[in-house]
């Protein structure tokens, strides 16, 4: 049995994104039946033109320009059971709605649920925003019985309870987010599905960083005036913990503003072991160390660091990317004939890898492919950017692979592009001067899936290599490969 579905779009001007929006919306997979409201709130360009033209139905509301306004008269027109929350500005996924209708179906107690966005063009930060909000609402959700961070822009509700609470209506803080989440939790459940996952355009985004902090700051303190003066509900686990005190989401807010500093960290941090085990070093009063390489290979860079390596009577540990592999598997299987280790870097090198179930499938791919090329399947993982999350550790356990990053880096990334790149004294330099014993060291012989182009030229680390191994050597170091400092195997059978 499938439910009926009415999906509302409030439109205020958004004829540059609306196409996309209802092209997307109207590619579901969904085989139940659905419908389009466009709530025109006013518009004096072509969007209820554009959406009559895509099978939507328009609903004037220009007598007050309001996002949640419109919301609201869009449902008040509604027709179907459920009712989907969709921004003109974001583009859907073929199996939006079968997910949503999936979640209703097999869960009677849940009254909404919400998922989660990305950007189509993100910021650099994004990834940030990305894994904190993901991890907030994955330790919320089981705690007060609805996610911490609601997303407008994917976010479905049972129409029925939605009018038995007067959905929008004298919602004090974000009506179509915060507010709705926490009026229906009063009937049954919030789910956060962490697949429900659409692209939004990064518009609210694009200002200076000061901007968006006091911007921040301005929404914290009217999130704290609406929690302060909202009735307490005894049925809520977290309040009959606090006694029904009124500080009860304050506290919680304050522990999760924590668990964002340690989720940032276990996040960025290359040898933060918050999520799990992760080997960025062992313990050693021996003066042993591991060179290791990243990104690779990428020609003639790859071969011109064997050679040196050879020259010097070193073997090292080169943490191969899958597709890269697939460009040179000569240069993969001279890695390892002239006595090196190969590691699993991923197959496609996704910036976001640690974010979803993709992480871990994208490393499966690469263990798959280096097999194929070399007859071996590496048991050491590098995750790109040494970025991680609960579930991609967890993950990489369930493979029978083990988690390695590093302790000693130096600027080979050309993060000192606008300022002059570093030399290759200077850059040897802050690896001898930051090594000890025990280290796993950071180099490059690639730049991600570039090739042929000035980001993917690490002649430096060709010029650096041969100082940091004869300064290393000096001082009484011996090169080993980061499966013998660690006392593991190199291959999984």
């Amino acid at each position: 049995m499938y439910i009926m579905i009415s999906i509302v779009v409030p439109a205020l001007n958004e004829e540059k994104f609306l196409p996309d929006c209802l092209k997307s919306l109207r590619n579901q997979d969904y085989t139940g039946t659905y419908e389009i409201i466009l709530a025109d709130n006013g518009s004096t360009d072509k969007s209820a033109s554009i959406a009559r033209d895509f099978g939507a139905r328009v609903v004037p509301c220009g007598e007050k320009k309001s996002v949640f306004y419109a919301r609201q008269i869009g449902a008040d027109s509604a027709q179907g059971d459920i009712i989907a929350q969709a921004d003109a500005d974001t583009v859907y996924p073929h199996d939006w709605l079968r997910r949503i209708a999936d979640r209703f179906e097999k869960h009677p107690e849940v009254v909404a649920v919400t998922g989660r966005y990305v950007y189509t063009t993100p910021p650099w930060w994004a990834p940030v925003e990305y894994v904190i909000r993901s991890v907030v609402n994955w330790l919320t959700t089981p705690i007060i019985g609805r996610p911490w961070i609601v997303s407008g822009a994917t976010f479905a509700f049972r129409r029925k309870t939605f009018v038995e609470l007067d959905g929008y209506h004298d919602i004090k803080y974000a009506p179509d987010q915060w507010g709705i989440a926490s009026r229906l939790r009063q009937r049954g459940k919030v789910a956060f599905d962490n697949g429900l996952c659409v692209a939004t355009s990064p518009r609210s985004v694009n200002k200076p960083l000061l901007r968006i902090f006091k911007e921040g700051l301005i929404n914290w303190g009217r999130w704290g005036k609406y929690v302060l003066n909202q009735p307490i509900q005894p049925s809520n686990l977290v309040n009959r913990i606090f006694r029904r005190n009124r500080m009860a989401e304050v506290v919680i807010l304050i522990i999760m503003a924590l668990v964002m500093f340690v989720v940032a960290g276990g996040y960025f941090l290359p040898s933060a072991p918050f999520f799990g085990k992760v080997y960025a070093s062992a313990k050693s009063t021996d003066k042993t160390i591991a060179l290791t390489f990243d990104d690779g290979p990428n020609e003639p860079y790859t071969s011109e660091i064997l050679d040196i390596l050879n020259s010097h009577h070193v073997n090292a540990t080169f943490f191969v990317i899958g597709e890269n592999a697939q460009l040179y598997p000569d240069v993969v299987n001279k890695i390892i004939a002239d006595g090196n280790v190969i590691g699993n870097h991923s197959y496609s090198y996704d910036a976001s890898h640690a974010l979803t179930s993709f992480g871990v499938k994208d490393m499966d791919k690469a263990e798959d492919v280096l097999y194929s090329i070399t007859g071996v399947k590496p048991h050491l993982y590098r995750p790109p950017h040494g970025n991680k999350s609960p579930w991609e550790i967890d993950g990489v356990k369930d493979e029978g692979l083990i988690e390695v990053t590093w302790d000693v880096a130096a600027n080979d990334r050309h993060l000192l592009a606008d300022f002059g790149k570093p030399t290759a004294e200077n850059y040897a330099g802050e690896i001898v001067k930051a090594a000890k014993p025990g280290s796993i060291v950071l180099l490059h012989d690639g730049y991600g899936l570039l090739h042929d182009c000035t980001k993917s030229d690490e002649s430096l680390t060709v010029q650096a290599l041969p100082l940091i191994i004869e300064q290393l050597q000096s001082e009484g170091y011996q090169f080993v490969t980061v499966p013998d400092l660690l006392h593991i195997s190199a291959y999984n059978k």
